[in-house]
């Protein structure tokens, strides 16, 4: 089973997301990571022995003028990459608008944080 992890950043919060995916592992041996992180913190998941594959996003390089960004052969590289593996589960670790609109990107079955406890409810209209 391939599952995809969005958790773009901040450094410590991708930490922190690491012992989350041992423990899944460790309960689901069959569990194979994916990893979608800003480019800035692209060798954090790749320390994990379950995370096959790291994605870097450029989100926050990217912000700086959406609409060239929409154009730009690099996002639509990105958007190939995410979309050229089935994913069976994605799970929206960040919860938030961004990495909603990567989970929605990305075709597979999300999870994420419920509208009550997530810091921008509007992500969960991504799933």
């Amino acid at each position: 089973m391939r599952v995809l992890i969005v958790k773009v950043s901040s450094l410590g919060d991708i930490i922190h997301t690491l012992p989350a995916v041992t423990d899944a592992h460790r309960a689901h041996r069959n569990l194979t990571f994916d990893w979608v992180v800003e480019e800035n913190f692209v060798d954090v998941p790749s320390w994990h022995p379950a995370v096959d594959k790291v994605i870097p996003v450029a989100i926050r390089r990217w912000r700086r003028s959406l609409m060239r960004t929409m154009l730009n052969h690099e996002y639509r590289a990105f958007k190939n990459t995410l979309q050229s593996e089935h994913y069976d589960l994605v799970i929206d670790a960040q919860g938030l608008i961004k990495s909603g609109i990567i989970s929605r990107l990305s075709r597979g079955l999300t999870i994420g944080m419920s509208n009550r406890t997530i810091r921008e409810p509007m992500a969960t209209l991504f799933y």
